[in-house]
């Protein structure tokens, strides 16, 4: 799985950028990478782009990483878009988002501007392609 991570701080605006095949340990490992980072805040907003990602994760497992997302204090504080375009990562991000705390605050989109909108960053639309 290759990972990028960009924060924006005068957007309050976290990017994840993810793609190859998707592991449970390689989320638990870049979530680490996230959370430990000093330019992370809980209450920026941000998204995680799968568009170019391939999930090999199972829904057991997908639905252990939600649950250590929800035992985090470092998320759900900012709403999250999450972008995908492989019909199984849409689909898993779809059940992760109702298994956490405050599923409203997540949203699965195909496109930048969707998700843009529902995060209410239209800055968005210049830091990554549709």
């Amino acid at each position: 799985m290759e990972y990028e991570l960009q924060i924006i701080p005068e957007h309050c605006l976290v990017i994840e950028k993810i793609s190859g095949e998707i592991t449970l340990e390689a989320m638990i490992e870049k979530t680490q990478k996230l959370f430990s980072d000093p330019n992370y805040d809980p209450k920026y907003s941000g998204v995680v782009d799968l568009r170019k990602g391939i999930t090999r994760m199972s829904k057991v497992e997908l639905l252990g990483f939600a649950n250590l997302i929800n035992e985090s204090e470092q998320f759900g504080k900012a709403p999250w878009a999450i972008l995908g375009a492989d019909p199984m990562v849409v689909a898993l991000s779809q059940v992760f988002q109702l298994r956490l705390t405050d599923p409203d605050n997540l949203g699965v989109f195909s496109s930048v501007s969707e998700a843009a909108r529902f995060l209410r960053k239209l800055e968005l639309l210049e830091l990554l392609e549709d």
